[in-house]
């Protein structure tokens, strides 16, 4: 085989490790900046501090209605007890009583609030809940098929470069400097098939002698427009 074919053979082997390599690169990238899990769990936490504190207001509203009403119960039971004489004390006495059923009855919607405002929290806390869930079995299964793909890849990069080695063995060094130096300036387009008698790198037709030449078994032959390695297979 000429030392075309075993360069345009490179340069196919070299483009795709290439393009496997920005496959992994763009993996790795969408793992590491998946950001849903994150902030599903940084929602559900502060659901849940919402929840606590909801919980805590309901207990302090029960514990403050349990007390106004032992206290109306105290109070009606010196009322009617018989123990108390003084009509000015009764009178008084009466008047705290209604105070406080009125003050009891404020705080009761205050603890009717605190009821609703908490159920209101459970349900916010039971959707996060489910959101929390939902989005990382989704993120676990994007990410395993993409961890799956990625294995694949390297896999095929491997095989790749044990190609790439017995291919690079067929080269002299002289051309596989040649085709280093050509991969940078031509962006990895080096070595162009010839079709129809022309360069298919930029078009331009060959003369017999340039086709001819490029079927050399040993010689590497340059498109006299764009400097590419001509290949006429």
């Amino acid at each position: 085989m000429s030392q075309s074919f075993h360069l345009f053979q490179l340069q196919k082997i070299d483009a795709q490790l290439d393009s496997i390599q920005a496959r992994l690169n763009q993996i790795m990238e969408i793992i590491s900046s998946d950001q849903s899990v994150q902030l599903a769990r940084e929602r559900l936490q502060d659901v849940k501090q919402k929840h606590r504190n909801a919980k805590h207001q309901l207990t302090e509203h029960e514990s403050l209605v349990e007390a106004r009403r032992i206290k109306i119960e105290q109070s009606e039971s010196s009322l009617y007890s018989g123990s108390i004489n003084n009509p000015k004390e009764l009178q008084d006495l009466q008047l705290e009583i209604t105070s406080l059923k009125k003050n009891l009855a404020l705080m009761e919607d205050d603890l009717l609030e605190a009821m609703i405002f908490l159920e209101e929290v459970d349900n916010e806390l039971s959707s996060c809940e489910q959101a929390m869930a939902y989005t990382t079995a989704d993120s676990l299964m994007r990410n395993s098929a993409l961890n799956g793909e990625k294995d694949q890849l390297i896999k095929t990069r491997e095989r790749l470069q044990f190609e790439r080695v017995a291919t690079v063995n067929q080269i002299s060094n002289e051309n596989l400097s040649i085709y280093g130096n050509l991969r940078q300036s031509k962006k990895g387009a080096v070595v162009v098939p010839v079709e129809d008698g022309a360069c298919t790198g930029c078009g331009s037709t060959l003369t017999p002698a340039e086709w001819q030449a490029s079927r050399s078994p040993s010689k590497i032959v340059f498109c006299s427009s764009c400097g590419r390695i001509i290949y006429s297979g």
